[in-house]
């Protein structure tokens, strides 16, 4: 799916956008900006788990974390929702959805 600035649904998402959808599917509602999200759920403060929302660069950019350091994102305008390590990037925390 190609990212999409704003975009929340199959034919296109943004990072928040992603994850509004994904949590949506098993009844979790929050609001699409990355700065809501972070404040809305309870901080991680051990390892992370697979569903856990990660969020970088002042939280500008999230993804969710799957596991194996790695997560699935929207990363920017031109490229696609992909899979990358969460690694190498200004990681900020994460939060782990209720």
């Amino acid at each position: 799916m190609p990212y999409v600035w704003g975009g929340g649904t199959p034919s296109g998402f943004d990072c928040s956008g992603l994850a509004q959808y994904a949590y949506a599917k098993v009844g979790v509602s929050m609001a699409h900006y990355t700065g809501s999200i972070y404040s809305a759920f309870p901080r991680v403060t051990g390892p992370l788990q697979p569903g856990d929302m990660v969020f970088f660069s002042g939280l500008g950019h999230m993804g969710i974390y799957l596991g194996n350091g790695l997560m699935v994102h929207a990363p920017h305008t031109g490229d696609v929702v992909r899979v990358s390590p969460i690694a190498g990037r200004r990681y900020v925390g994460a939060v782990r959805p209720s």
